[in-house]
């Protein structure tokens, strides 16, 4: 994977960081795209401690404007991106986290940031980087398993089963130019979040390394055929199939 390109959107903490370190170690050169400065910078400096290398790209998903000048800078980096990796999402504030709740009480705010952030950014990212993406590109969406249902956290529930369509779709959509698009949908990950709001499930919780390992092999030579599929992640479990789950 050396001299490749690729974007990773929420790339300060947990999957997103623990897939980021996966692609460098491979050789691939990393566009770390996310909002937290500190945080970003802090990736950063765990890929160049590992001989890898990356840059750091400001913009906050909630806000087209600033979506739209993440994508010029990059742009102005790079006339080529190779991968694509959709991770940033909302499912948390500063003290509290977004589940257990009644729909109703969700705010207007919480409900449109999440939309924007899980479905609307994956997609104009797509849309803005497909162009420069050569034969063999991959673009990865991160999903999620959903064994309870919806009830409690609808906004990212709904958000996330777009993101699934969204892969699907673009799969399709993308197949004759060559391109792969695939979900990784896992169940709790033990990420610095997920330990500050449900410590009590820690036990069962996947290791964001392992995730960042599959992604590695999504965009790898070895699975070239793979294209519009979802693959269910959980703690000692292979990898499998599902949509919707």
């Amino acid at each position: 994977m050396k001299n490749k390109f690729a974007i990773v959107t929420g790339s300060s903490t947990g999957i997103g960081r623990a897939i980021a370190l996966a692609l460098a170690k491979e050789g691939v050169f990393i566009a770390l795209a996310g909002r937290t400065q500190d945080k970003l910078l802090k990736t950063k400096t765990l890929i160049a401690q590992n001989g890898g290398q990356a840059e750091v790209f400001i913009g906050d998903f909630t806000k087209l404007d600033s979506l739209e000048a993440l994508i010029a800078s990059i742009k102005q980096r790079t006339d080529k991106v190779d991968i694509l990796v959709n991770v940033a999402g909302i499912w948390h504030g500063k003290d509290e986290v977004y589940a257990e709740k009644d729909f109703e009480s969700f705010s207007r705010e919480v409900i449109l940031d999440t939309y924007a952030v899980w479905l609307t950014a994956p997609t104009l990212l797509a849309h803005a980087f497909i162009p420069l993406m050569p034969k063999g590109g991959k673009i990865i969406n991160i999903s999620g398993t959903f064994e309870n249902g919806a009830k409690g956290w609808l906004p990212y529930f709904v958000s996330k089963k777009a993101v699934e369509d969204l892969t699907i779709g673009l799969a399709e959509e993308l197949k004759d130019k060559d391109i792969q698009v695939n979900a990784i949908s896992p169940s709790d990950t033990a990420t610095e979040a997920y330990q500050k709001y449900f410590p009590q499930y820690m036990d069962e919780a996947i290791e964001p390394d392992k995730i960042g390992e599959y992604a590695v092999y999504l965009c790898s030579e070895e699975a070239k055929e793979i294209t519009g599929k979802v693959f269910v992640m959980k703690k000692d479990k292979e990898p499998y199939e599902g949509y919707h789950t």
